[in-house]
């Protein structure tokens, strides 16, 4: 009787063991599935388009500033969102775009973005804000070259059914480094080229287990610029532009709070976009708006998700500039029809011309 007794518990002990162990598992494996690294869609939508929105504004700013290089006149200052101005002990007025302005300059824009991914199981959402700083130097021939520091924080909230129902967390805090030249062909025509590189550290909090991933980033930006005064007296500028971009987000291994081991992943994103832009000079302000359209030659693909090629991005603005030299602007861009990812930013400056 009391061998049997104590084989009857030697066995309940080994059941539970056993019922503990499937338990676990599951868990590990749920929280692993909810991983960034695990969902290449996640990435993209939410760490890879703070990539191609920075290399889009420092793209835009090289082929405003190697386009205003030859032009004159009012417009010549760059666009909302970036201020550009001539660095102290180099004398001049005036946007350094602008006739008058000096060799070696600095440049400056702000950008806050709500983003969100949608597809169900992964839904999130949050902002992502980028400070940029640039400087470079004009060279006799009017080409130019410099560098551009980017710093991104990212706060997202994870909400998805992927997540567990009282959801997650994902932040994220980084630098890019970005040198680039400006080329003017002529004065309608301007050339520019960006290659980028930095790391992010991301932090996730999901089903109660926490993790720290290093995600390192490169991107490229190769675009052409065209600028047109017209109408009464040059009160209006179109523009055009064209460029192809391209960011690799590499997240590394890992292991999870709960020990649990994640490999790397790898996740590459190239764009092209092609756009326009008009604005009205009114003197003091100049407002604007623009049209362009984005498509994804190559995209992570999630699996179930709607996972969309291409965008329009609407873009509204408005520039100010006033005798003192204080100067600045507002801009809204917002993409219009990707059905799981949004992306409105708002980019704001404020200047001083010295």
């Amino acid at each position: 009787m009391h061998n049997s007794t104590n084989a009857s518990i030697k066995l309940l002990v080994a059941f539970g063991a056993i019922s503990v162990s499937g338990i676990a598992s599951a868990t590990s494996t749920a929280e692993l599935a909810a991983q960034p690294s695990s969902n290449p869609g996640l990435i993209g939508g939410l760490l890879s388009t703070t990539g191609a929105a920075t290399a889009s504004v420092i793209g835009s700013t090289v082929g405003a500033i190697a386009g205003g290089a030859t032009s004159s006149g009012s417009f010549s200052a760059l666009p909302a969102g970036v201020t550009r101005i001539a660095l102290p002990g180099q004398g001049g007025k005036g946007a350094a775009a602008a006739p008058g302005g000096k060799a070696f300059n600095a440049w400056l824009a702000l950008s806050d973005s709500d983003i969100s991914y949608d597809y169900a199981p992964l839904q999130s959402s949050g902002k992502v804000r980028v400070g940029l700083l640039g400087i470079d130097y004009t060279f006799k021939n009017s080409v130019v070259a410099g560098l551009a520091i980017a710093n991104d924080k990212t706060d997202v909230d994870l909400k998805g059914s992927s997540f567990g129902a009282a959801g997650g967390k994902l932040k994220g805090s980084g630098t890019t480094y970005s040198p680039y030249v400006g080329i003017p062909l002529n004065k309608n025509w301007s050339a520019d080229l960006a290659f980028g590189w930095g790391k992010t550290t991301v932090d996730t909090e999901v089903l109660a287990t926490t993790s720290r991933m290093t995600d390192k980033r490169t991107t490229a930006s190769v675009g052409l610029s065209y600028r047109q005064l017209a109408g009464a007296d040059n009160k209006w500028m179109l523009t055009g532009r064209g460029s192809y971009l391209a960011v690799k987000d590499k997240l590394g291994a890992y292991t999870m709070s709960n020990g649990t081991f994640v490999p790397d992943a790898t996740v590459n994103l190239s764009q092209l976009r092609f756009g326009g832009q008009a604005a009205y000079n009114a003197g003091v302000f100049s407002p604007y708006a623009g049209l362009n359209y984005i498509y994804d030659v190559t995209a992570p693909s999630q699996a179930g998700a709607a996972n969309d090629r291409d965008a329009f991005q609407a873009v509204l603005g408005i520039r100010f500039s006033v005798p003192n030299g204080f100067y600045g602007g507002l801009q809204y861009a917002s993409e219009l029809n990707r059905s799981q990812i949004k992306n409105d930013q708002v980019l704001l400056n404020l200047g001083l011309r010295f």
